[in-house]
C-alpha cells in the first residue's frame, strides 16, 4: 500500500510507507504509517482550513499532554507537523483500544474506572463553572431527526424519548454546569489502555473550548452501551448500572449536582447515536433498549 501522491511527494515524508487507511472522511484521512522505520499515525486534514486544523490539533495534543502529565495518563504527542499541507504525524498509543480491552475483560468496571481517572486528570487544570442550555441540544436533535430517513425509525420510541427530554429541560435551564477542556470524543476507539503499565492514552483530541465535563462522561457511557449485545439486569439513566457506577464513582470527576445534566447528556447522545444507526441493526437494538430504560422515571431515581 502506498500513500497518495499528495502525501508521499512531501520531502518530510520521504521513505514513509502506508500500513493502513484507518479513516477516510470528507474532512480528513487517518493513516497508520511507518516513518523512519518506526510506527506512527498520520492525520491529513482536507479542505480550505486544513492548515488551521493541523495546527490546532498539534497544539491540543501538547496542551493535553501537559495537563495529564504523561505518566499513567497521557495523550499521544506530535512527531511532525506540515501545516500548509494539513499534515500531522503523531506517535502511536501503547496497548489496546479501550473497546478491545473491554471486549476481552472479565468485567468492565476496572477499565471504566481507569478511564474516569483519565478524564478527571484531563479536566483538573481547566475546570470552570458555567450555565447549562438544554434548548441547544434539543434543537440539534430535531434538526438531525428531520435529516434522518424514516424507513427504519421507531417513531414512537423517538417521540417518547424527545418528550421526556423536553420535560426535563425547564429544570436544567441556567443550571450550574462544570466545564473544562475535555477530549470531545472519548470513545473506545480514541482511548488506549496498556495492561502492563496501566497507562491510559488518548488520540484524536478535539480542539474545542471548554465543554461540560458530563458530556465526555456521557459519551463514553453511551458508546459502551451501544456495543452491548445483552440486556442489563439493572440500569441507571439507561446505562448498565455496573458501568454507570464504575465511571461516575471516580473521585473528582463530577460533583453531585451534575447528575441531572449527566442524565440529560446521556439522553441526547442515546438519540443522536440512534439516528446514526440506520445500517447497524445490532447497535440500533442496543440503543433502543437503553432509550426505553432512560425514559422510565425509575431510571432517574436510581441515579439519585
Amino acid at each position: 500500500m502506498q500513500l497518495p501522491p499528495a502525501l508521499r511527494d512531501l520531502p518530510a515524508l520521504a521513505g514513509a510507507s502506508a500500513v493502513a487507511l484507518l479513516r477516510d472522511l470528507p474532512q480528513r484521512q487517518v493513516w497508520r504509517i511507518r516513518l523512519q522505520g518506526k510506527p506512527a499515525y498520520l492525520k491529513h486534514f482536507l479542505g480550505p482550513d486544513r492548515q488551521q486544523a493541523a495546527r490546532g490539533a498539534e497544539a491540543r495534543l501538547r496542551e493535553a499532554g501537559a495537563a495529564l502529565g504523561q505518566g499513567r495518563n497521557g495523550a499521544v504527542q506530535p512527531l511532525l507537523l506540515i501545516a500548509w499541507a494539513g499534515v500531522l504525524v503523531t506517535e502511536p498509543a501503547p496497548g489496546l483500544t479501550l473497546g478491545e480491552a473491554l471486549r476481552t475483560a472479565p468485567a468492565h468496571a476496572p477499565l471504566l474506572a481507569r478511564a474516569g481517572e483519565w478524564l478527571a486528570g484531563l479536566a483538573a487544570p481547566s475546570r470552570e463553572a458555567g450555565s447549562f442550555g438544554p434548548r441547544f441540544w434539543i434543537d440539534g436533535l430535531h434538526q438531525r431527526l428531520e435529516a434522518t430517513p424514516r424507513d427504519w425509525l421507531d417513531a414512537g420510541l423517538v417521540a417518547t424519548h424527545l418528550s421526556a427530554m423536553q420535560e426535563q429541560a425547564p429544570d436544567l435551564r441556567q443550571a450550574r454546569v462544570e466545564r473544562a477542556r475535555m477530549h470531545g470524543d472519548p470513545t473506545g476507539d480514541n482511548l488506549f489502555h496498556d495492561a502492563a503499565s496501566d497507562r491510559m492514552t488518548a488520540i484524536d483530541m478535539q480542539d474545542w473550548g471548554p465543554i461540560a465535563v458530563a458530556r465526555d462522561v456521557a459519551r463514553l457511557l453511551v458508546w459502551v452501551e451501544s456495543r452491548s449485545t445483552t440486556d442489563a439486569p439493572r440500569r441507571i439513566n439507561g446505562i448498565a448500572a455496573a458501568d454507570y457506577l464504575a465511571l461516575t464513582g471516580v473521585s473528582g470527576l463530577l460533583s453531585a449536582d451534575q447528575g441531572p445534566i449527566l442524565r440529560f447528556m446521556i439522553g441526547e447522545l442515546l438519540l443522536s447515536y440512534y439516528l446514526e444507526s440506520g445500517r447497524q441493526a445490532g447497535r440500533r437494538a442496543a440503543l433502543a433498549r437503553a432509550m426505553q430504560a432512560w425514559a422510565q422515571p425509575s431510571s432517574a431515581s436510581a441515579a439519585s
